[in-house]
């Protein structure tokens, strides 16, 4: 695995994870030689740097998506040793929705395409945005224009305090004075209407978020899904290329319980067309360009190669703190961030004790072709692995790779 060295860090080859025979490689703490850079050690054949801080469960709070509301901080993992799970063949299909959720401080509503890939022919390294030698289930464009929205279901707004999240919008309700959200024409002060407790309240916002829905998808198949911007609109100079594995449509998941704003849950309240509740992720070409630069890659990412990024969670799809991240082969460089769900920037200082609340990590820099991800945390005292999988880096794209989630254990 390729490593630079971090800037202002002192010590970098003592907190970055990789293994490479372009590195000089050192002892393990036992004394062994693992082919690992100094400060790491091997754990299920990878190099890793060792944990060193229990890995906790993210409570709810700043922090509304894939939390816990009970506190429980120790992470559940008990689908990474359970014999394979059966699911029903019933529903066979789902209609996938939700909305289009920008990564960190992404703003704009540019249109993005959305392709819907089965992973099985995706294997051997296809790439999805080569229509002559892979074919998509579906595609979608998605946008959204607020000075002709009409219809408030169809769109949410994010606020701008973390702990209110992204919520559904009354665009009506607030009249008296008039709440400037620039929705069907009116002037926009970045502001948005929403009802709390019976009463209209007019906040600011950081963005719009469009819903989407996409028929027809198949359960309990290994899906990929790729976004970009859409050819021939404004979204082509706003969205870098995100390929997202780890996409398992359960038909038994978790109940979406009748809460519109759900993701990754099932809505079988209409048997007849059931529903799959997920948010798709696009990532702005400003994140893209600035997250490597700030993780001290000055250069940003290669044209020629990509990375690999995602969020760990337990069993229950929360989200896990505190766990160190093992990418093979590796980039120029391993980043953790610094929790904040729309200032989302790496922070050298968790180099040593791993994902944030947010359950963040970022290998930039990484040869396109295969690569394994795992992540190691300590639970009870011990390095154990909170899951492990293998996906397909392309060049100017970020793979992502969300470990575990209950999702189906890939070896």
């Amino acid at each position: 695995m390729r490593r630079s060295i971090p800037l202002g860090l002192a010590a970098a080859l003592a907190v970055l994870a990789g293994c490479n025979s372009n590195n000089a490689t050192g002892p393990n703490p036992d004394g062994g030689n693992t082919g690992c850079i100094s400060g790491e050690t091997k754990f299920d054949n990878l190099c890793v740097v060792a944990p060193t801080v229990e890995a906790q469960r993210t409570a709810c709070g700043d922090v509304t998506e894939y939390c816990d509301p009970a506190g429980a901080k120790s992470p559940s993992l008990g689908c990474l040793t359970a014999a394979p799970k059966t699911h029903p063949q019933s529903p066979a299909t789902v209609t996938l929705t939700g909305y289009l959720h920008p990564f960190s401080g992404g703003r704009s509503n540019a249109e993005a395409l959305v392709q819907i890939f089965k992973a099985a022919d995706l294997a051997g390294g296809a790439d999805p945005s080569d229509a002559t030698k892979v074919t998509p289930l579906a595609q979608l464009t998605i946008g959204f224009d607020p000075s002709t929205a009409t219809d408030p279901t169809q769109f949410r707004a994010c606020d701008i305090e973390p702990s209110v999240g992204c919520v559904p919008t009354t665009p009506d309700a607030c009249k008296a004075p008039t709440c400037f959200d620039g929705l069907e024409g009116r002037m926009d002060q970045m502001q948005y209407c929403r009802t709390v407790n019976g009463q209209p309240q007019c906040s600011m916002r950081l963005r719009w978020e469009p819903r989407y829905s996409i028929d027809n998808l198949p359960t309990n198949t290994p899906l990929v899904i790729r976004t970009t911007g859409a050819p021939g609109t404004a979204g082509v100079d706003v969205w870098r290329t995100l390929v997202t594995w780890n996409v398992f449509l359960a038909g038994d998941d978790k109940s979406c319980g009748g809460d519109s704003q759900a993701t990754d849950c099932l809505d079988t309240s209409d048997m007849a067309h059931p529903k799959y509740q997920l948010n798709i992720n696009v990532i702005s070409k400003a994140d893209y360009d600035n997250i490597p630069v700030t993780a001290g890659l000055a250069n940003g990412i290669s044209p020629s190669e990509g990375a690999v990024a995602g969020e760990v969670h337990d069993c229950d799809n929360v989200r896990v703190a505190n766990v160190q991240i093992a990418v093979q082969p590796g980039g120029d460089r391993l980043t953790y961030f610094n929790g904040d769900p729309f200032n989302t920037v790496p922070d050298s200082s968790r180099a040593t004790v791993g994902t944030d609340r947010l359950g963040l990590y970022a290998s930039l820099n990484v040869v396109p072709g295969p690569v394994i991800v795992e992540a190691v945390g300590l639970v009870g005292g011990k390095e154990t692995s909170l899951g492990k999988f293998t996906a397909h880096v392309y060049p100017s794209a970020v793979s992502v790779v969300n470990l575990n989630g209950g999702k189906p254990v890939q070896q």
